[in-house]
């Protein structure tokens, strides 16, 4: 998946794509970047609590079967419940799960493929000497940070792009949440997880991410044999060292788990599809929840049922049998 500030930034060019009669709904819709997380935020959640492996175990299993399964099921839980309660009515309770969390999936749905065929591996894994994946991501990251804000990821605040006040009622958008979890995933209290994540992403960035000393990740490579992934943590990278990830070239890549699926898309065009692309299914989806009808069938005809692991149909299992040779 590209990492929190390329979702963040998608959020925000979103905007520009939606029809006057889907923005029209979202007068705070610049407030609510950071809806941008999605499932991610089960990954965040608590993460810290190092001492407490088997929790954040668990808050990676409950995310991978966000990722996986049950995308379009999820999506008309959701907004079922919210019709039912009447949060539908509520801005934010909509921003979550349009621009943000469906919005989040279909941006990894594109990407995600290309970036584990070019990394070469997805989730850490202890046999091998470094997560190329995390480090992969963050250089998409801090790419552009450069090419769409022209900041410099080893100077400016990034965690300051994060912060959600407190003060916000999200008392409507934890119920649906809790309710929609629950019926699809089976996971109970997602929603207060959801809503605890709001405000320890900042955290997240800032003891993570921002690294203006470099002195982070000096410490992150050292730690990485021990605590497998570290090195892919510290934003104070050169942005230009993306460039081989980024297929300019067009040279021609597979699908991971299927080499029957290639392409030779860039991660650019993957991404400005998914942009174009998911803004309709936005603006399709509000006309929905403005209707007030909440129909399973339409719900189904506007979102895909992909896995955000590997672009394929959920349901699948992602083993990975096709990566790039340098």
């Amino acid at each position: 998946m590209p990492g929190p500030k390329t979702h963040e930034i998608f959020y925000k060019q979103l905007k520009s794509k939606l029809d006057e009669k889907t923005l029209a709904e979202f007068p705070n819709y610049d407030k609510y970047s950071i809806f941008a997380q999605g499932h991610d935020f089960l990954i965040y959640h608590d993460f810290y609590k190092i001492w407490n492996q088997k929790k954040l175990n668990s808050n990676i299993s409950d995310s991978k079967l966000l990722q996986e399964y049950s995308f379009q099921e999820f999506v008309y839980n959701y907004l079922k419940s919210a019709k039912e309660s009447g949060a539908i009515e509520d801005e934010k309770t909509r921003l979550f799960i349009g621009p943000g969390y469906i919005m989040h999936h279909i941006l990894d749905a594109y990407t995600h493929p290309f970036i584990i065929y070019y990394s070469g591996d997805h989730i850490r894994d202890p046999k091998n000497k470094t997560w190329q994946h995390g480090i992969v991501e963050n250089l998409i990251d801090i790419y552009m940070m450069k090419k769409m804000e022209d900041k410099d990821s080893t100077k400016y605040p990034v965690y300051e792009d994060f912060t959600f006040s407190k003060n916000i009622d999200t008392s409507l958008l934890v119920k649906t949440l809790n309710e929609s979890l629950k019926e699809t995933y089976n996971i109970s209290n997602g929603g207060e997880t959801f809503n605890e994540s709001l405000s320890q992403i900042v955290l997240f960035m800032k003891s993570l991410k921002y690294d203006s000393t470099k002195i982070k990740k000096i410490i992150f490579d050292l730690l990485d044999p021990i605590l497998k992934g570290t090195s892919s943590f510290s934003y104070n990278r050169d942005w230009q060292d993306v460039e081989r990830y980024l297929n300019e070239s067009k040279r021609i890549w597979l699908n991971p788990t299927d080499e029957n699926i290639s392409s030779n898309q860039s991660f650019m065009e993957l991404y400005y599809s998914a942009l174009n692309d998911g803004s309709q299914m936005i603006d399709d989806l509000e006309k929905i929840c403005q209707s007030g009808i909440i129909n399973q069938d339409e719900i189904y005809s506007i979102i895909p049922d992909i896995s955000s692991t590997n672009g394929l149909a959920c349901g699948q299992e992602c083993k990975i049998n096709n990566k790039k040779k340098w």
